[in-house]
């Protein structure tokens, strides 16, 4: 059956408050008017009783979005991001949380993405559930910008499938077609949903839910977190059969275009989903997610960047805390030791450069209680990375030396350890 009189939940003052809260909490930068989030809080209810009686007159024009690159983890390319100004992130909140109380109950149980109660682990955990029973091949299919190539005319079908309220649909396309500027041009949007409003990825979900629908219609194992998906196969004959079904499916059915380069049929241990990897039957970070993260390490510990050591170790922990925070669920400790191990060659090598001489590392081995004979026909080169595995070295720039500054080490959380922590 479908709802009417959606608009009125759309407009209603208290959600108004609500998505408005949401906002400010959110902060971001401004959009193509420039007004700040402190700006707009300062004349709020005047500004909300105007977006109240705009939506209610059916007058409401969403303006175009501010165009920002962002670039992509692993990637030299870029993630287009649209900037919304202040009051069409309201009006684009209010819109999401109604659609969202409407469609919930419509989502698959193996769809994770931007939904309530779901998380990444979650898809991780399913999919390797589905490993451990016997799904160990893998078709793989990227979707080729996806945000930017959903077809409006597909988003709005859908949402006239369930909603009988027109006002809502005009309301969402003209969100849509607002258009962008960039280089302080307007450009026109004809097709594409914004990455950076708030009611994108519940219209990403409504569209990727046809897809959702299909895969259970056939009876097949999958995992998605919004565009990026996994289907779950007992043989590579099988997996290549769905994988070309499912390509022509996405792309004939739901005009989706399908990036073949990067799609794929492989056994699941091969494969990685959102930054990990399905190894026998245990989660573990993947290749790519590890030289990520190194390259992450490395930037922020150049020799040359001019910053105290206190100052490079505490940028460093502020970065391995969100990271290991997100990869904590990973099974493997030899993993999270060999980059430990990572980190701290190269604060050592970072350190040697900062104290420049023999005498000073001669100096602290000194201090530290090694023999003084010995310490002082130590002769180390300081600007060499080799000079990190040398003993001397090791020894003064120890585990406790790094734990007095307040290094944050991976192993202390692995599953075994945090484990552990939980049983005392």
């Amino acid at each position: 059956m479908k709802i009417e009189r959606v608009m009125e939940r759309v407009y209603d003052r208290g959600r108004l408050h609500r998505a408005w809260q949401s906002v400010k909490s959110n902060a971001g930068a401004a959009g193509i008017d420039q007004m700040t989030v402190e700006a707009f809080a300062e004349r709020a209810e005047e500004y909300l009783d105007l977006v109240h009686e705009k939506l209610r007159a059916g007058s409401y024009r969403f303006k175009p979005v501010r165009r920002v690159e962002i670039p992509k983890p692993g990637s030299t390319k870029k993630r287009k991001l649209g900037i919304p100004v202040i009051m069409d992130r309201i009006v684009s909140q209010s819109l999401h949380t109604v659609l969202m109380e409407l469609y919930h109950g419509d989502f698959t149980a193996s769809n994770f993405g931007f939904l309530r109660g779901k998380s990444q682990h979650q898809a991780i955990e399913h999919m390797r559930q589905s490993v451990v029973e016997g799904y160990e091949w893998c078709a793989s299919i990227d979707l080729q910008g996806f945000f930017d190539e959903i077809p409006h005319d597909l988003i709005l079908r859908l949402i006239r499938r369930k909603i009988r309220d027109e006002r809502v649909v005009t309301l969402i396309a003209r969100a849509l077609k607002a258009g962008v500027k960039v280089d302080g041009m307007i450009e026109k949007t004809t097709k594409g949903c914004p990455q950076g409003s708030p009611a994108s990825p519940t219209l990403s979900n409504i569209v990727l839910n046809e897809l959702d629908q299909e895969l259970e219609r056939r009876g097949h194992r999958y995992c998605r977190w919004a565009d990026d998906f996994v289907i779950l196969l007992r043989s590579e004959r099988a997996a290549r059969r769905v994988m070309a079904s499912m390509t022509d499916f996405l792309e004939e059915t739901l005009g989706l275009p399908v990036n073949r380069d990067k799609s794929r049929v492989a056994p699941v241990k091969d494969v990685e989903f959102l930054g990990f990897q399905i190894l026998r039957g245990k989660i573990r970070i993947s290749t790519e997610a590890r030289q990520r993260f190194k390259n992450r390490v490395r930037d922020l510990t150049r020799r040359n960047n001019g910053l105290s050591m206190i100052q490079v170790i505490r940028d460093l922990s502020e970065y391995l805390r969100g990271w290991v925070n997100y990869f904590r669920i990973q099974e493997f400790r030899k993993v999270f030791k060999d980059l430990d191990g990572f980190i701290r060659s190269r604060l050592r090598s970072m350190q040697l450069k900062k104290w420049k001489k023999p005498g000073k590392l001669q100096r602290m081995m000194i201090r530290a209680g090694y023999p003084v004979d010995e310490a002082k026909r130590t002769w180390v080169r300081m600007n060499k990375w080799q000079s990190v595995a040398r003993p001397p070295v090791r020894f003064v720039l120890n585990l406790a030396w790094f734990r007095r500054r307040s290094l944050l080490f991976l192993d202390d959380f692995t599953q075994r350890n945090l484990k552990l922590a939980f049983a005392r």
